[in-house]
């Protein structure tokens, strides 16, 4: 097997681990060994337009690398829960405000996610709270 199919296998091999894992970290890797199949296979092209290693610069160096280096970016972890994005806010363990209101925290937290649902929602909850009093 020559370098280029072992270049191009790992680069494949990478790109299908981190669609299906949902890693961006391999994001990184997989644009450096696009990058580098590139690479190697210009060096073994010989005329230009007019064989195969050529066109596999052209698709690995201009098409892959940029592709998974913007699908490493579109994997990223996105924060699900406002908690979460007031943790990194403030970072983490740190108290500023010793007294917590838990109340207050409560009716704001009812009251954006009052306005994000919609009203079959808010009816379906409104039905089970009164289901689970009963």
């Amino acid at each position: 097997m020559t370098l280029l199919g072992i270049l191009s296998g790992i680069a494949v091999l990478l790109t299908i681990t981190m669609f299906i894992s949902r890693q961006s970290m391999l994001g990184f890797p997989c644009a450096i060994f696009w990058a580098i199949t590139g690479a190697h296979a210009f060096t073994l092209s010989t005329i230009p337009w007019g064989d195969i290693e050529f066109f596999v610069f052209i698709g690995s160096t201009l098409g892959m690398t940029p592709f998974t280096a913007y699908a490493a970016f579109g994997l990223r972890e996105k924060r699900d829960s406002l908690a979460e994005e007031e943790m990194d806010a403030r970072g983490y363990g740190e108290e500023d405000d010793p007294f917590i209101d838990e109340q207050e925290e409560e009716s704001n937290l009812e009251n954006t996610e009052r306005q994000k649902t919609s009203k079959r929602t808010q009816a379906l909850r409104q039905r089970a709270i009164v289901r689970r009093t009963r």
